[in-house]
């Protein structure tokens, strides 16, 4: 009898070190929030490497809430190879990794980031960074990346959009902030500046 209750005893420790040790095991799982001080005028993004992978999950929800203005009413994540919206009315299949962050409803506002799937070489993206797409122009802004470029766009609406884009060794790296219609872009760069800085730390983790 002694040694039944002895077995008994026994299994019963074993089991709660197991599932200690799960539970362990699922913290460890889980994705680091890193840490980020500052925005891009304080950060040197030139020496960053970022990985061609996932990266969404580690962008922190309380960041992407400062840049978008209010907490997001959605979010989606693609990978390469997904079938996804590209832009207004377009799906194609995604050669990239990406994120995407909608604001509150009454603001229309968005943020976005994504990272090229294939490596890209220094001359590919120094092609990039002169291609000034339509509504947009190039802006002064501290390096994301090397080289990239920077854009403030508006569209019909007067909603201004700020694009980040940059070389991080062999990855191309975009990042987006769309502000309220109406707002000055001078104050989306001030937010996209650290929106940037966040995704460009979440997916070089």
């Amino acid at each position: 009898m002694r040694s039944a209750v002895r077995i008994l005893i026994g299994a019963v420790v074993l089991t709660a070190i197991a599932v200690g040790v799960g539970v362990l095991t699922l913290k460890d799982d889980e994705p680091e929030t890193p840490e980020v001080k500052g925005d891009l005028s304080t950060a040197d993004t030139t020496t960053m490497h970022v990985r061609r992978g996932a990266f969404c999950e580690r962008v922190p929800t309380e960041d992407a809430t400062e840049a978008l203005g209010g907490a997001a009413t959605e979010k989606k994540a693609y990978n390469d190879g997904d079938q996804t919206v590209i832009s207004s009315g377009v799906t194609d299949v995604a050669q990239e990794y990406g994120c995407i962050w909608t604001g509150p409803e009454d603001s229309a506002t968005s943020a976005r980031a994504w990272v090229f799937a294939p490596p890209v070489t220094l001359d590919w993206a120094t092609q990039m960074t002169k291609s000034v797409p339509k509504g947009c122009k190039a802006a002064s802004s501290p390096a994301y990346g090397k080289p990239s470029v920077a854009l403030t766009c508006v569209d019909a609406k007067k909603q201004p959009t700020v694009i980040l884009r940059g070389l991080f060794g062999d990855a191309w790296l975009s990042c987006q902030l769309t502000g309220k219609a109406g707002e000055a872009a001078a104050t989306v760069q001030k937010r996209a500046s650290r929106w940037c800085l966040v995704t460009a730390t979440a997916a070089s983790s």
